[in-house]
């Protein structure tokens, strides 16, 4: 079944620099990404298990509990469940380069319904742009003091997609799909925006007090008035142009929030992050230029991080140069 977007809702992301989309997945588009990261996390439990790091693997409790509880002791924990390499310029050691790249992500990433909805804004010839990530934000009791601030757990802070990418991106036209795992509400940290900032420019941004590359723009320049709520069923997404004004509100419920962000642009316009690898998701001109095997885009990743790793890549990572150093 095709969700290609209607001309009514095109003019209106066009408009408002935002859209929510319900219904693009189902049970059983979900069900894989489920089972992998589960599967994902006893491996990673039992190896901090086995490393010492934490006293007990909770080998017992669902997903949804696990994941908080092992974070809770061991608050680097999403460097393991991530799906992009972090965000390092510096030389970094083995150790914090890791990310995880399997195939229901990868199947996820190139998802006939996400890419119909996305071909509606960027035109047929696709590229998945690297600058993706999943959010796994459990109640906001439950996150440890140390990775409050960091938005793939804690509340994210208002910005735009765009300040944390290079220049190059300039003219790109870069559509972020953020993808509902679980139910997102106002109680449980659901996106919110300004409609229409996305008209005004690159907006000034502030560095995070405790993690420099979670850049915001300061609470002072957010106009209570204009801040509209984008609640989305699980299986929904949420649509942003790169220089839309968004947020999420923090976790007040008593479950875990879970999404991914996917970024999306035309094939042959730069990404904003060269470090990193895409790949052509649908060419309507070229299907044969299309990437399908999940194994070859893990092993795209493994070279993304053995060249950061040896300085084989002398380029910039990530651009800080966008904001303010001042709180």
């Amino acid at each position: 079944m095709a969700v290609a977007l209607t001309d009514a809702q095109v003019a209106r992301f066009r408009d408002q620099g935002c859209l929510v989309v319900e219904g693009v997945l189902d049970e059983a588009d979900l069900a894989p990404l489920r089972d992998e990261y589960t599967e994902l996390l006893d491996r990673v439990a039992r190896q901090l298990h086995a490393r010492g790091e934490i006293d007990d693997p909770h080998a017992e409790l669902p997903f949804e509990v696990r994941y908080p509880r092992i974070l809770g002791a061991y608050p680097e924990l999403y460097k393991f469940l991530n799906i992009s390499l972090p965000l390092i310029n510096d030389a970094a050691h083995a150790d914090d380069l890791t990310m995880h790249a399997g195939a229901a992500v990868f199947q996820l990433l190139r998802h006939p319904r996400i890419l119909d909805v996305v071909e509606s804004i960027v035109g047929p010839e696709i590229y998945s742009n690297p600058v993706q990530h999943v959010r796994m934000k459990p109640p906001a009791a439950d996150v440890p003091d140390d990775v409050a601030e960091y938005s793939n757990i804690g509340m994210t802070t208002w910005h735009q997609d765009y300040v944390s990418l290079l220049d190059e991106v300039a003219d790109t036209n870069l559509l972020t799909v953020w993808v509902a795992i679980t139910d997102a509400t106002p109680e449980n940290g659901c996106l919110v925006c300004i409609p229409g900032s996305h008209r005004g420019g690159l907006a000034q941004h502030r560095a995070g007090i405790t993690m420099a590359s979670e850049p915001h723009i300061p609470p002072e320049h957010i106009d209570p008035a204009r801040i509209t709520p984008l609640p989305v069923a699980r299986g929904g997404v949420v649509l942003f142009e790169k220089l839309t004004w968004h947020a999420s509100l923090p976790n007040r419920s008593d479950g875990l929030r879970w999404s991914f962000d996917l970024r999306y642009n035309p094939t042959g316009e730069p990404t904003g992050r060269p470090a990193f690898p895409g790949f052509v998701a649908r060419s309507r001109a070229n299907p044969d230029s299309e990437l399908r095997d999940p194994s070859a885009w893990a092993a795209l990743w493994d070279g993304a991080r053995r060249r950061i790793l040896t300085g084989e890549y002398a380029g910039t990572v990530f651009e800080q140069a966008r904001w303010e150093s001042r709180r």
